[in-house]
């Protein structure tokens, strides 16, 4: 792994430990610095390559990856316009559902 990619992955893996820390409630909730912890995850993942990030984070440890794992899904969405996951197909028909019954109704 390059330095400038090694230096990004710590950074990206300090990040998510200090937001996890408040929403655990090991550090006391301040809600701008949440805010800002937060954008600064999302840019710094933004910042990484979708096949880079999803090669994993061998500096983050196992109980903050669904953290880091929901800002690039949330990425991807953004991005494709589609779900991940298993439940992804689920999902999109539900939502369609949901969709054309709406549709119906204010067509009435």
């Amino acid at each position: 792994m390059s330095h400038p990619l090694e230096s990004r992955r710590l950074y990206i893996a300090d990040l998510a430990r200090r937001q996890h820390e408040m929403e655990s409630g090991r550090v006391a909730m301040k809600p701008l610095t949440y805010r800002v912890l937060s954008k600064c995850l999302r840019e710094a993942l933004a910042g990484l390559s979708e096949p880079a990030a999803r090669a994993g984070f061998s500096e983050l440890p196992a109980h903050l990856m669904p953290l880091v794992a929901d800002v690039l899904e949330t990425r991807h969405f953004d991005q494709h316009a589609c779900l991940l996951g298993r439940r992804a197909a689920h999902c999109r028909e539900q939502a369609e559902i949901i969709v054309d019954r709406v549709k119906r109704s204010a067509a009435c």
